[in-house]
């Protein structure tokens, strides 16, 4: 250990650097317009990666200037006040200035003793979103104050220490994030391309005749054994297991939960009894253009429980398709092989990043290890 200094958040905010949102109407559904001053809300925010700028609302310049305290800019940190406790971002440099929403909370740090995105990552760490949820207010819906918040005890080390430590593990979120812009280019070529083939389509039929949704299979958690198959649910991959149930690639759809959901798995698999798979019943059609056609069918439409979400397998299945020449589907699998081995291949390189980028951060953190440069720190 270094011995680094400890305090309270409040001790790195410059002054007045720590606000909450705008209080009760002053700012809601109503105020959102189609583009103007982006608002941060928690669906921007998450436990444990990046900020998502994907989903944002946003309100005129004139509201916003209305909202002057309830403001932030790039590099302040924002965290959740209720809800999904936990959550934090460091706000991008997309936009000169946004607005937070109710249930946040702002911290503009005071630039002499805190580098923000040490700050940020020291709240990304498991032991910190644990703090923070223990310390929460439970009457009604959990929640934290600012006063909570600005007494959180953290580590304080030398500026030039933080910014060196920032800086190795931005620069492996940076990595990360320029992968998944890359998978999604290579996503969005696929479709285009299914987009053109489809404009052959000659031919009609029911989905049953050339796919099945088979029912996947229980493995309760207890009952998993270490391995690297992923374990699929509804959502998405739910952990691994030591056996496939299913060879890969292959297909899964939500069937219970996420009803309608669609995922592509390039490996074998193991799709637990809320998910369908697909077995293809015409070898010609192909796991990616069977792949792309099911993510079309907005499935997620048909849910016909009314409790549990649900897909229906007989009604999925009798769903008309209209689908091009034997010939085209051949060529056109021959085309996004690429895209998806690319996509593919950069899922996996991801996984192996976020798993050394959570491997250093508590070490980084802690002072357990100490990032060298030429100059020292």
């Amino acid at each position: 250990m270094t011995g680094w200094p400890t305090g309270t958040l409040r001790d790195v905010a410059a002054p007045k650097g720590l606000v909450g949102g705008p209080f009760g109407s002053s700012l809601g559904g109503k105020d959102y317009v189609g583009h103007g001053v982006p608002v941060i809300r928690g669906g921007n925010l998450s436990t444990s990666s990046a900020f998502d700028a994907s989903a944002f609302v946003y309100v005129t310049p004139e509201k916003a200037a209305s909202l002057s305290h309830n403001q932030a800019r790039p590099g302040d940190v924002v965290f959740t006040q209720r809800g999904t406790l936990g959550q934090v971002g460091i706000v991008p440099a997309d936009h000169e200035r946004y607005v937070i929403s109710q249930s946040q909370m702002r911290l503009r740090v005071d630039p002499a003793r805190a580098d923000p995105r040490f700050v940020y990552y020291q709240f990304r760490s498991p032991a910190m979103v644990d703090a923070i949820r223990n310390s929460a207010i439970t009457t009604g819906v959990p929640h934290i104050n600012l006063g909570i918040l600005g007494s959180l005890p953290i580590v304080i080390p030398p500026l030039a220490a933080q910014t060196a430590i920032a800086d190795v593990l931005s620069a492996l979120d940076d990595k990360i994030a320029g992968n998944e812009r890359a998978a999604r280019i290579a996503r969005d070529l696929a479709a285009a391309e299914f987009d053109r083939v489809s404009a052959e389509n000659e031919r009609t039929c029911a989905l049953g005749d050339v796919l099945d949704l088979v029912y996947g299979k229980a493995l309760p958690a207890a009952r998993r054994r270490p391995g690297d198959v992923p374990v699929y649910g509804s959502g998405g991959v739910s952990g691994t297991h030591d056996r496939p149930l299913v060879d890969g690639p292959g297909v899964i759809v939500g069937r219970k939960g996420t009803a309608g959901s669609v995922y592509w798995s390039p490996t074998a698999f193991y799709p637990i009894d809320t998910t369908y798979y697909v077995r293809l019943k015409d070898e010609k059609l192909g796991f990616p253009y069977a792949y792309l056609l099911l993510s079309r069918l907005k499935l997620d439409t048909m849910n016909q429980d009314s409790a549990v979400p649900g897909l229906n397998r007989a009604h999925a299945l009798a769903l008309p398709v209209r689908l091009p020449p034997v010939e085209a589907i051949a060529g056109f699998t021959e085309r996004v092989r690429p895209l998806f081995a690319l996509r593919d291949q950069l899922a996996e390189e991801n996984d192996a990043l976020s798993a050394l980028r959570d491997y250093l951060l508590p070490r980084l953190l802690s002072g357990a290890l100490i990032p060298v440069r030429k100059n020292g720190f």
